[in-house]
């Protein structure tokens, strides 16, 4: 790629340094968040609506296949965070020689606050 950095294309670029998929990942991540807002304000309007299209969402939102869903969405919310706080002590210069092993730190993080509420939410539902 160019050093043209404007644009989509310059959006996709990841800086030296740091390995393709994680870059990716962080975006990819960050927009299913963004895409989740958008999907959350539409549901909470079913609220204005009344009693009976709240109810039946909810019918809707305790099937398994939805609670999944939410998995993979919690699991968007975990990398974006911890690689987030990973991406700001990098981007600051405190922490760029560590950038690997805190990579490694934010997988592991990311891994075992998923599985937790994975459990949580497939068991207890």
């Amino acid at each position: 790629m160019s050093g043209d950095t404007r644009g989509v294309r310059g959006w996709w670029a990841h800086p030296a340094g740091t390995p393709t998929w994680a870059f990716l990942a962080n975006r990819v991540a960050g927009l299913v968040l963004v895409a989740y807002l958008y999907l959350h304000l539409a549901v909470l309007s079913l609220l204005v609506r009344g009693p009976e299209s709240w109810d039946g969402f909810l019918a809707v939102a305790s099937h398994p296949a939805v609670l999944v869903v939410d998995v993979v969405l919690f699991a968007a919310v975990a990398w974006h965070a911890v690689n987030g706080i990973r991406v700001g002590l990098v981007g600051t210069g405190v922490a760029v020689r560590r950038q690997r092993a805190m990579l490694v730190a934010v997988l592991g993080a990311s891994v075992l606050a998923v599985t937790m509420a994975a459990v949580a939410l497939l068991t207890e539902g």
